[in-house]
């Protein structure tokens, strides 16, 4: 009977986090939030390469994140190749709902497939990890440990399952394995621990055609290791960028107490209790976590953001390189020692997880609510604005707008991109440009990297050059104003 009532409860959370998650996503496409940072260079690009007619990833197509590029960027060249969707708004919107929509549509296919191996507690691992790693820090929505992470779960779930596999296993083993060459960092370290984990598996299992497909996920994930590790060393620049990864997951313990990271916390040790002590109390800490969380979302919606740094949680997005490959080699010993799973304490992790879940993504929404308020400021603030350049004070903080509340919610840096994508207008009478800052190279202020290029061309930020004039927009005049000022003020840039 009680398990009957777990299991209910269990649906319930599980209900409600996929409705919440859906006006979340619904919300996050209408303001077009997958703009934020590097989403708005990437659909930059690509606007200005289907003005051209042409049709390619706005990414360094020999890297191995080009596969996690593919994943978000290929529906909205579909979109706009095959369904001849030409506004620009509705565009970047396809792009925002593709990048939110992924993560929750692997999360519902490793729940489906966990309907047929019972490893419930790879899908409360899965879930876990989205409620108190991801989905915290998603405002840096295009990253690809963001798609990637779940995926990898869906695989070890194939990977530890007692099931005969059908065709269509095959062929969704085979598509987890190749993203698996393109999430990069972590998956150095991953595909390793997979190849190992495979030879505990292929023992218990009796048929040859699994044990055929068990072996495929190990040698398929140590490929997948050996490739990135072998780009790593081979490419230049990389292995700085090793150092910096790790340097920047580190960033994540100065920022343990703010208010949506210590709400994960808080899951963690209610985990840690329902773990140790016994199941009667885990209904009494299931209703607490619910009524901590309600009144923590009544803080969110009504906080001047003095306890919130979406800034910091782009370093933060960095912590699955270090995490999952712990966790994988965690539930590999866990298996070797014991095969047992209790389901019923599970089912009540889960339970716990998915309200942080809910929590969270309420968060997100939050996100995107300041997000959309400081687009709508800048828009006012470019259109009443009277010259051709606008140039934001270098004092003024992160984005250089005098309201506090909402400069929190866009990088300088992509002023330019930002400028020119939300720009109601074709003809653009203002181009919203990063400090002037050039003395200070740890400002990351990107002037250098902003000149026109032969009078038909720009070079913005992040190496992309768009063409000044196209089907999308018209930047004449802030073209021609911005080589006057750069000439004018002696800046160095990079051509």
């Amino acid at each position: 009977m009680e398990e009957s009532e777990n299991n209910k409860q269990l649906k319930l959370l599980f209900i409600v986090f996929i409705l919440i998650s859906i006006i979340h996503i619904i919300y996050a496409t209408i303001t077009m939030r997958g703009m934020y940072c590097d989403g708005g260079f990437y659909m930059l690009d690509l606007l200005n390469n289907f003005s051209s007619k042409i049709y390619k990833l706005s990414f360094d197509e020999t890297h191995p994140r080009f596969m996690m590029s593919f994943l978000m960027q290929f529906p909205i060249i579909v979109a706009h190749a095959l369904f001849y969707i030409k506004n620009k708004f509705i565009l970047m919107g396809i792009y925002s709902f593709v990048q939110f929509t992924l993560p929750i549509i692997f999360l519902l296919w490793n729940f489906l497939l966990t309907k047929r191996t019972k490893r419930i507690d790879i899908l409360f691992w899965n879930i876990f990890t989205y409620c108190v790693i991801i989905c915290p820090f998603m405002i840096f929505s295009v990253v690809e440990s963001i798609i990637g992470f779940s995926l990898h779960f869906i695989l070890w779930n194939y990977l530890s399952a007692k099931i005969d596999y059908k065709k269509t296993d095959i062929i969704f083993i085979l598509f987890l394995l190749t993203m698996m060459f393109g999430t990069y960092e972590y998956v150095a370290f991953l595909g390793i621990i997979f190849f190992l984990a495979h030879f505990h598996y292929v023992i218990q299992e009796k048929d040859f055609k699994n044990q055929c497909i068990k072996t495929l996920i190990g040698l398929g994930s140590l490929s997948a290791s050996i490739y990135n590790i072998i780009f790593m060393l081979k490419t230049e620049g990389e292995s700085g960028e090793i150092i910096r990864f790790i340097r920047e997951a580190t960033d994540y313990f100065p920022h343990l107490l703010e208010l949506n990271t210590l709400f994960s916390i808080i899951t963690i040790i209610i985990l840690m209790l329902i773990a140790i002590r016994k199941e009667q109390i885990s209904k009494l800490l299931v209703s607490l976590v619910i009524i901590i969380y309600i009144i923590a979302l009544i803080y969110l919606l009504n906080t001047p953001l003095t306890s919130i740094y979406p800034m910091w949680e782009g370093h933060l997005r960095t912590i699955p390189c270090w995490f999952l490959p712990i966790l994988f080699i965690i539930l590999l010993i866990k298996d070797m020692i014991s095969n047992k799973i209790n389901e019923n304490r599970y089912t009540n992790f889960l339970c716990i997880a998915l309200i942080c879940c809910i929590f969270q993504t309420s968060w997100q929404i939050v996100n995107t609510y300041y997000w959309n308020k400081n687009i709508e400021y800048m828009q006012n603030e470019l259109q009443n604005y009277k010259g051709l350049l606008y140039i934001p004070s270098e004092h003024e903080e992160i984005s250089g707008f005098h309201n506090k509340e909402l400069r929190r919610y866009i990088w300088h840096g992509i002023f330019p991109a930002t400028s020119i994508l939300f720009s109601k207008e074709y003809k653009q009478k203002t181009l919203l440009l990063s400090y002037d800052k050039t003395q200070d190279p740890g400002n990351g202020t990107f002037r250098n990297r902003l000149y026109v290029i032969s009078d038909k061309k720009m070079s913005i930020p992040f190496g992309t050059a768009i063409d000044i004039k196209n089907d999308y927009w018209n930047l004449t005049e802030c073209a021609e104003e911005l080589d006057r000022y750069n000439k004018k003020n002696k800046i160095k840039t990079d051509r």
